[in-house]
């Protein structure tokens, strides 16, 4: 198998991605006395002291023994390069989040201790404001004529993979851009926010971690995945920590959480998630094991580092119609049973029909209450809420009134590596030229490894993935009603470059989910 570094085609620029993008984030500690504080990488020169004492660490590891746990090809494993050993890394669930967090702060804290640097905190490659590659790891060697470690170079690869993926080309705004990253934030809970827990999970047994049967929100299915895919090389493999820009694509999405706890949101409070240890999955700069309990990884200020988020008033829970929005989703992720006459749901499965393909497309038809879809059509248009005071404001009015969730479960493939794969709702003649700004647009999701490459996150499913309908939804319907009674959910594979072999797809079921707040 051969996976290239895409040749990103730029779809439009990322420009105003405004103060949740870039000046949230960006700001210094607040306080004196805080960690220290993981910083954007834009604008760090090659010499920066952040940049060297990072690049410096990635090449001290490297030079370890290949048998070494906290060595370079070590500590990589971790994430499920042998599946003899680590089988440890969750994706698609909602450990992906926590498990993640103390996985870099592994190397944080080991770059520190090989470094003597302890005011060293890893930065971060906001995507969003800059969504080109890091200038930091584009050439061989530094400015001074030294090695960078941080370059990864062909020949580093195995199995014929390659990163070609061009520099100037930057990542297409419906994978990272300012619409994305709003609707990240605008996650009702954690469980819509940071990927579901695994279905039917009954118990604290281990084994959870490694199901991937929860739901991906727009975070994991969308800048997570796509991220990983686009790049190429290692990174849409269980090997991506092998690339050093692994770490600064992580930070971020670990910022992001942070993020959105600073805007009021509460993590889960539920026991299966706060009480599971990830027992001997991490290690201490000593090669002693280190296993935290989730809750303990909740605060980024208490376990070393911090991204200088300001101190907010704003308290999710004081929005009546966010608080039963939440309750709604919530009971509906754990239990897959709407329990309030408030909560409709309609399936369909598509099993017995042939994978969609680029030339012919996969359409789910689902029979669904019209009076629903009318109710949804009859939503006031919502603000993007951008500005940070008015940011849960914009919540609760996004929570109010009827919303409709497309739930994607089992999730067959080909190629998912190399392919996006775009969901459409009721489009006639729809092909691999509609335009993501078609009105039936509902989202897109990559899929990234799991299993493929040395047992990458356990589990023994294909992954699912919640879309909101709500918008393409009123999009569509505005001026009537769907013919029959039914919603048409169309899904199409297109490559993520124009070269790329594409892959296919058939979910396993198509939930359809009204909620009214």
């Amino acid at each position: 198998m051969v996976i290239s570094r895409r040749n990103i085609m730029l779809q439009g620029g990322v420009i105003g991605a405004g103060v949740i993008a870039s000046g949230i984030p960006g700001m210094k500690a607040l306080a004196a006395g805080q960690p220290p504080e993981r910083r954007t990488l834009e604008g760090l020169a090659w010499n920066d002291p952040i940049v060297a004492t990072y690049r410096d660490a990635v090449g001290l590891l490297k030079q370890k023994s290949a048998t070494d746990k906290t060595g370079w090809a070590g500590l990589a494993a971790i994430h499920g390069l042998n599946p003899n050993a680590y089988k440890f890394c969750p994706h698609g669930n909602w450990y992906f989040l926590p498990w993640h967090r103390a996985y870099i702060l592994t190397y944080e804290r080991i770059i520190r201790q090989l470094t003597h640097n302890d005011d060293f905190a890893l930065p971060y490659w906001d995507w969003t404001s800059n969504p080109t590659m890091p200038e930091v790891f584009l050439d061989p060697k530094t400015k001074d004529g030294k090695p960078n470690w941080l370059y990864v170079d062909d020949n580093d690869f195995q199995q014929n993979w390659k990163r070609t993926w061009p520099a100037t080309d930057p990542m297409p705004s419906r994978f990272v851009g300012p619409a994305v990253l709003q609707d990240i934030l605008h996650a009702p809970d954690y469980e819509s926010f940071g990927t579901s827990r695994p279905r039917g999970q009954d118990s604290l047994d281990a084994s959870w971690v490694l199901k991937r049967t929860g739901l991906q929100g727009t975070l994991e299915r969308l800048p997570h995945n796509m991220v990983h895919n686009s790049i190429g090389g290692w990174m849409p493999s269980a090997m991506s920590p092998r690339d050093p820009i692994f770490f600064m694509h992580h930070c971020n999405l670990d910022r992001l959480w942070a993020v959105w706890n600073s805007l009021g949101n509460s993590n889960s409070d539920d026991h299966f998630w706060k009480d599971m240890t990830f027992t001997d999955n991490f290690m201490n700069a000593d090669g002693s094991s280190y296993s935290p309990k989730v809750s303990e990884l909740a605060i980024p200020e208490t376990l070393g580092y911090t991204y200088g988020l300001p101190s907010t008033s704003i308290v999710a829970t004081s929005f009546p119609n966010l608080v039963a929005l939440q309750g709604k989703l919530v009971t509906l992720h754990a239990t897959g049973v709407p329990k309030s006459p408030d909560v409709k749901t309609f399936t369909a499965s598509p099993s017995g029909q042939d994978f969609g393909t680029i030339s012919k497309p996969l359409s789910v038809p689902v029979s669904v209450d019209a009076g629903l879809i009318a109710a949804v059509s009859r939503r006031r248009p919502v603000s993007s809420g951008t500005e940070f005071l008015n940011f849960a404001a914009a919540r609760e009015q996004r929570a109010t009134g009827a919303r409709v969730f497309a739930f994607v479960r089992d999730v067959a493939t080909t190629q998912p590596q190399n392919t996006e794969f775009r969901v459409f709702l009721d489009r006639p003649g729809l092909n691999a030229q509609t335009p993501v700004s078609d009105p039936g647009y509902v989202g897109s999701f990559g899929i990234f490894v799991h299993g493929e490459h040395g047992g990458h996150g356990g589990g023994d499913a294909n992954p699912s993935f919640a879309l909101d309908l709500t918008g393409a939804m009123q999009r569509v319907y505005a001026g009537g009603q769907p013919p029959s009674g039914k919603i048409d959910l169309q899904f199409i594979p297109v490559p993520i470059a124009p070269n790329d072999p594409v892959g296919t797809l058939r979910p396993g079921a198509v939930e359809i989910a009204f909620v009214n707040a």
